[in-house]
């Protein structure tokens, strides 16, 4: 914008009409001071009626005569646009000229003059009052101390659909017997005998609108009445909070509006129940199939759960595959009894697009008010925090609040807020445990293993942490941050004992298709110096594995460098046995579930002697985990398996104790 010279600006701001300069398109460019004063007085906020602003986009559907009429002159329509208005302060009526003219702007291109000029004292004078009211966008009306019509300009006839001759003189609650005592009636009988100026919106259910109403008192004792008739505004508020609270993709209420219903619940002190929905699996279904797919899944879901929750309360879509459902219940056996429906009915398969068909599994976590929480906050956090219980339970499909849950929440928090931090301050460490071979009793590599000695917390189950974890996002930075630390440690036991074992470095499914993860591994290893075929990834069997193609490309990849494939825990996972014939493996590791069930459990013994067959027909390396006795060893032995990793041989053991042992002593 081009400044004004100060000697211009000056006199602008010494004027008490309201200046505003706009350029051929509507936007403001100069202002005097009248016009700031003025818009903070109405609307509060300089910002929409500044200079930058619009000027004809903040002139809504209320101001259609005026936006016309400026667009008429910048369009060279007409040379000048001149209106009254009412813009009614809260202690007496206000009556505006509005005059627009052509102008040339101080940049040489077109725009327009506007003058607003307060014209109250002129319109109040008997003579003009009766053209000024005929003359303005808003409707006007009167009555006198008995009710009755005194007047009632052109517009307020064509809102109201009446005619001033028929009305005049007639009490109008005669003419609109439903409107005694409602809301119209008692503001305007507030006016009338406080002598109080009194702004509202209300909806008149005879003539079907909302209107816009300024009622003052009159000095005769009656009212004077603004009033406009905003359908529009309304139309449009509740469209936008429609949007605001409806969940696009289900169409269900989201977060807020279900919120807004708990809020509503809890101040009504209703007692109510709500669940927390989450589907299990369902980042599998995503990964597999697309998150189209996952999408037209979760459609389908909510139509299917809003049709059976219908009868006992409301459905919303928190995000995701999380819902949120309400019921005004609180007897824990109708409770459980409408989750059991929910889960039964869930059992019946989803067909999409005639091609797929999914059964869903959820777990539902469940709290109720006001035992559970006294606010929505505390009620979703209750309700959220029974369904992460639900969801680590095996038993069961649903789980009521403790209150002792939340101190395992907080526990998880803390742990996920220690995730974003400087690991290696956070107490994250590694220990090794060394694979073994049966026919040498020599190391001929070892696996690298999470541990923590959490601060706070103290010593953290790596199945607890690892889980939360992936959950959280940070699998990416724990890994990459394993591997600094491993590669580092290897590095020097290359340069100063000339190391030649293999390590092993667990890679959970969900980073094998992220480019960084790879990114990272090579650059690790080219700062390192670490040969190719000193690393192995060990990855646990999931779907995954056998239908990303980029996953796929990433491992085939891998191999061509020369790093190794191991598939972890096989047997209990997917265990996709053709499959495994065009999958890169260069070895298995056989579960312990299997190890243990040596000489107590024929048929699991008859399932190891397929997988070592299995492993020994694809030329796959073997290795049994979990190996704690002599038993076990001379069973996998003799049927083919000559590699162990387990406490027989040592348990997990810390970088410097495994360096003596395995390093230093052996090189000697």
């Amino acid at each position: 914008m081009n400044e004004f010279p100060q000697v211009i600006q000056s006199m602008l701001d010494a004027l008490e009409d309201h200046i505003a300069i706009i350029d051929l398109k509507g936007y403001i460019q100069y202002t005097n001071q009248a016009w700031k004063q003025f818009s903070l007085e109405n609307d509060g906020d300089l910002n929409t009626t500044s200079v930058g602003v619009n000027y004809l986009e903040f002139l809504d559907d209320q101001f259609i005569l005026e936006r016309n009429g400026i667009k008429d002159v910048l369009n060279s329509k007409r040379h000048e646009f001149s209106t009254i208005y009412s813009c009614h302060g809260p202690y007496n009526e206000r009556f505006f000229r509005m005059n627009v003219e052509k102008c040339l702007l101080l940049n040489g291109h077109q725009g327009a003059f506007i003058r607003h000029r307060n014209v109250t004292k002129e319109v109040q004078s008997d003579e003009v009052v009766a053209d000024v009211l005929e003359s303005m966008t808003d409707a006007f009306m009167s009555l006198n101390e008995n009710w009755q019509i005194t007047h009632l300009n052109g517009i307020a006839q064509r809102v109201l659909n009446i005619n001033a001759e028929e009305v005049i003189g007639k009490n109008i609650f005669e003419i609109y017997p439903e409107a005694v005592n409602s809301e119209f009636h008692m503001h305007y009988t507030k006016t009338m005998k406080e002598k109080v100026y009194i702004s509202f919106e209300a909806y008149f259910d005879t003539l079907t609108s909302w209107f816009e109403i300024h009622s003052y008192p009159r000095v005769d004792g009656g009212v004077s009445i603004y009033f406009k008739n905003i359908n529009l505004k309304k139309e449009s508020e509740m469209q936008k909070e429609a949007y605001e609270n409806t969940d696009r993709l289900t169409l269900l209420p989201n977060r807020k509006a279900i919120s807004e219903k708990i809020e509503e619940l809890i101040e009504s002190e209703t007692g109510f129940s709500t669940m927390y929905l989450d589907i299990n699996g369902f980042k599998n279904i995503n990964d597999l199939y697309g998150h189209q797919m996952g999408d037209e899944l979760l459609i389908h879901l909510a139509e299917r759960l809003n049709t059976l929750l219908l009868p006992y309360g409301e459905l919303s879509h928190l995000g995701g595959d999380d819902f949120l459902i309400v019921v005004k219940e609180t007897d824990r056996d109708i409770i459980e009894q409408i989750v059991e429906d929910i889960v039964n009915h869930l059992k019946n398969p989803i067909e999409i697009n005639m091609n797929h068909e999914f059964t869903v599994a959820v777990s539902i976590g469940i709290s109720q008010f006001p035992l559970d929480g006294l606010n929505c906050n505390q009620m979703l956090s209750a309700t959220e925090t029974a369904m992460y219980y639900s969801k680590q339970s095996s038993e069961r499909d649903f789980c009521f609040y403790e209150v002792n849950m939340t101190e395992e929440l907080s526990k998880r928090l803390t742990i996920e807020q220690s995730l974003q931090g400087d690991l290696s301050k956070e107490g994250i460490y590694f220990v090794l445990q060394p694979q073994i071979s049966g026919i040498t009793n020599e190391m001929y590599s070892f696996e690298v293993l999470s541990r923590w000695n959490h601060s706070k917390l103290g010593m953290l189950s790596p199945l607890y942490f690892i889980e939360i974890v992936e959950e959280s996002g940070t699998m990416l930075k724990l890994t990459r941050y394993l591997m600094e630390e491993v590669f580092s440690t290897v590095s020097n036991w290359i340069n100063n004992f000339g190391f030649d074992k293999r390590v092993s470095i667990n890679v959970t499914s969900s980073i094998l298709s992220k480019e960084l993860f790879f990114d990272d591994l090579y650059k690790l290893l080219a700062k390192y110096q670490i040969p190719y075929n000193l690393v192995e990834l060990e990855i646990t069997e999931d779907t995954r594995l056998v239908t990303s193609a980029l996953m796929l490309k990433h491992i085939n990849k891998c191999r061509e460098k020369g790093i190794r494939i191991a598939l972890d825990d096989f047997g209990t996972g997917f265990s996709m046995f053709s499959s495994l014939t065009n999958f890169p493996i260069d070895k298995i590791k056989i579960d312990r579930y299997f190890i243990q069930r040596i000489g107590n459990d024929p048929q699991s013994e008859a399932v190891l002697k397929s997988i070592i067959h299995l492993s020994n027909s694809l030329q796959c390396d073997l290795v049994a985990e979990g190996v704690e006795n002599d038993h076990e060893i001379t069973f996998l032995m003799e049927h083919g398996c000559n590699f162990f990793q387990g406490y027989y041989f040592e348990k997990p053991i810390s970088i410097k104790d495994f360096q003596q042992k395995y390093i230093e002593n052996r090189s000697k």
